[in-house]
């Protein structure tokens, strides 16, 4: 492992905004790279591949998470693209696991990879991988994710296997993010809360999004997170579940003596700013206060420079200082904005 930069040290202080929110949650986008396409992340025509020099190195990432931690950050969450395809994925998780105080480490992950790279994740001790699901059903994953439906099958299998997986060995927490679409896989929302019945597993439904400038916002496509509450409901006993310390924006529930929750996240139909604690690094090293804001602070130079850790703390209050009281979209009235989710990972 890599000795510890010199450092002046940061300024005391937690990163806290105008507004009294304390930001205690970092998302690291380590990647641009995908091995999918969805269709509503990814614009029709493609998107550009950051060049390698462009994309922060594992040691700057590991600099960042570290600084982040000395302002009160206890939760960091690794991100893309899709973070198992980023080489030596393995040291930077090696530096994350020896930070202190340590931080809870997640992953978003689409599962592809999971199975392959479940020993890595338990061994550096994350706690949690989000697997980024969108249907059930094998034929229609490769229209979705834009393998095409052969292709699609056989990588939704391997998708599966990697759930089961995590699930059998019980070492970490399981999550499915599912964005339903009007059209597309909207009448699966019964189908992804049955697995919570006889798995413990947590189920995700997010509204859909207008997040990056190149990806147009299809508002047909659009699904109320009440209307799927509504289908919810007609499975039985919908039991809302109380808020935990540190939980995220999702409205938990559970049915009856299921084994796992539900929740949704009304991104759109009902904001949750008020209580957003989080703060992301794009992956050519973008400080983004906001997901749905064109707002950044470039940090790249800063770490490429001769600045000390006491200069990246005072970028990072700088975001937090940046961050608005709320996001500007709804339902009725949206744009698309802010950083390519490719580079951000929502």
């Amino acid at each position: 492992m890599r000795e510890p930069l010199p450092s002046a040290g940061p300024p005391p202080g937690l990163l806290i905004d105008r507004f009294g929110r304390r930001l205690h949650y970092l998302r690291l986008s380590i990647t641009d790279r995908c091995n999918l396409s969805c269709l509503y992340c990814m614009p029709s025509q493609g998107m550009a591949k950051l060049p390698h020099e462009e994309v922060l190195s594992l040691e700057e990432l590991a600099r960042v998470a570290r600084v982040a931690v000395s302002l009160g950050v206890d939760k960091i969450r690794l991100t893309g693209g899709e973070p198992l395809v980023r080489r030596n994925l393995a040291s930077l998780l090696a530096e994350l696991d020896a930070l202190k105080p340590r931080p809870d480490l997640r992953l978003t992950t689409n599962g592809l990879l999971l199975a392959d790279n479940l020993d890595l994740l338990v061994a550096h001790g994350v706690s949690t991988v989000n697997v980024s699901l969108d249907t059930l059903k094998p034929e229609r994953y490769g229209p979705i994710t834009g393998l095409g439906a052969e292709e699609g099958r056989r990588a939704f299998a391997r998708v599966w296997e990697g759930i089961e997986a995590a699930l059998a060995g019980g070492k970490l927490a399981v999550k499915i993010n599912a964005v339903l679409l009007a059209g597309v896989n909207d009448d699966e929302a019964r189908d992804f809360a049955r697995l919570t019945l006889d798995r413990p597993l947590a189920v995700r439904f997010i509204e859909y999004m207008p997040v990056g400038r190149r990806t147009p916002f299809q508002a047909q496509r659009f699904l109320p997170a009440e209307e799927m509450l509504q289908d919810l409901r007609g499975m039985g006993n919908l039991v809302p579940l109380p808020a935990r310390p540190g939980d995220g924006p999702a409205q938990r529930y559970k049915l009856e003596n299921a084994a796992g929750e539900l929740g949704v996240i009304t991104a759109l139909t009902s904001h949750f700013c008020a209580a957003c604690n989080r703060l992301r690094l794009s992956a050519e090293g973008q400080l983004v206060p906001c997901l749905f804001s064109d707002q950044t602070l470039d940090i790249k130079s800063l770490l490429r420079g001769e600045a000390d850790d006491a200069k990246l703390a005072e970028a990072m209050l700088a975001a937090a200082a940046a961050k608005p009281e709320h996001h500007q979209q709804n339902a009725n009235s949206h744009r698309s904005a802010g950083c390519q989710m490719s580079r951000l990972g929502g």
